[in-house]
């Protein structure tokens, strides 16, 4: 993607997720997410770093980005925990794991969505 298209992403995942432009995480998987998308799209490096690629195919690294930021700092929280709850009336504790396939059947929900704009290797 070009300088202008992952700075106005990185600002606009940042804003979303709440973190500042400048954590190291927000931005690894904001290159994680663009290069994982580049890679099953079967892009050229020419035709990923164009001013004009797609809005849609922008959203979507955004969503893989996100989702790769919520599973590496909900791993770094907590590993394997979905969410907790606890009640302090009547002292109950509720966990809830997170399977090993939900993020997996997340992110190839978003590469699907991706198909129509994948190249197809020549026969």
């Amino acid at each position: 993607m070009s300088d202008t298209i992952t700075s106005a992403l990185l600002a606009d995942l940042a804003e979303r997720l709440g973190v500042d432009t400048t954590d190291a995480l927000v931005v690894n998987c904001l290159s994680d997410a663009a290069a994982e998308m580049q890679l099953y799209l079967g892009w050229t490096d020419d035709e990923w770093a164009d001013e004009t690629l797609p809005s849609a195919i922008q959203r979507k690294v955004m969503q893989l980005a996100a989702l790769y930021y919520q599973r590496a700092s909900q791993e770094a929280e907590n590993p394997g925990v979905a969410s907790t709850s606890v009640t302090e009336d009547k002292l109950s504790q509720s966990v809830t794991y997170r399977s090993a396939d939900s993020y997996a059947a997340q992110e190839e929900a978003i590469f699907r969505s991706m198909a129509r704009y994948r190249r197809r290797a020549a026969l």
